[in-house]
């Protein structure tokens, strides 16, 4: 058994673990901690064998040598940060907001906001008297 109480935020599972062990000594691999561990981990689905993560893997077809390599983090046990991504965009676009708004043109209530949306084809339906609104009939303000 490891130290303590938990393996990567989860309670330990003893039965996994024996069998994480035996695995290993039939492998002639016995004494070895992080082989044992790799087992383990595989078995209980965390780190870097999560489901998520192994889908990942599957859709770009890297094997797990290659993935860990690039996307995981073993000093935090988590996977690497990327460049920012559009969303860490549009949160400082909404911090600041810059957006344009997007009016009813009957009745001048708020359909959304958004950006450069001028050449876009919009269809909204408005909450307010219920008319479907396509484009032309969308007042924007800025």
């Amino acid at each position: 058994m490891p130290r303590g109480t938990k393996i990567l935020g989860k309670p330990i599972d003893e039965d996994k673990w024996a069998t994480a062990k035996n695995r290993a000594s039939e492998e002639g691999q016995e004494g070895n901690y992080a082989y044992i561990m790799d087992i383990y981990k595989k078995m209980t689905h965390s780190g870097e064998f999560k489901e998520a993560h192994i889908v990942e893997r599957r859709k770009k077809k890297q094997t797990l040598p290659v993935w860990k390599e690039r996307r995981w983090d073993s000093k935090t046990r988590k996977l690497k940060t990327t460049k920012k991504s559009i969303d860490d965009h549009m949160r400082l676009v909404l911090a600041k907001g810059d957006l344009d708004e997007f009016h009813c043109g009957l009745c001048g209530a708020l359909l959304f906001k958004g950006l450069n949306l001028e050449k876009s084809m919009i269809e909204v339906k408005c909450r307010s008297c219920k008319t479907l609104l396509v484009s032309p009939a969308i007042v924007m303000v800025k």
